[in-house]
């Protein structure tokens, strides 16, 4: 195999480095998000499905703070 040159540029791109965050932010709530709606589909837990919601409503309150200090 070749040997990596020296020269290279190791540092990487900010900006690649700031999309591979959002998408793995990205992922990771979705994977919550399906969690919660598999589970309240399997269970029907009342408990549960209001807990889904306040974290959608934190969520999108978040965002909106966000985009409005932003």
């Amino acid at each position: 195999m070749r040997g990596r040159s020296g020269a290279r540029n190791d540092r990487g791109n900010p900006v690649g480095g700031a999309i591979a965050q959002v998408a793995s932010i990205g992922t990771l709530a979705l994977g919550h998000f399906l969690w919660f709606a598999l589970r309240i589909a399997y269970r029907s837990d009342p408990k549960l499905a209001a807990a889904a919601a306040c974290c959608c409503v934190c969520v999108v309150t978040g965002v909106t703070v966000w985009a409005v200090v932003t």
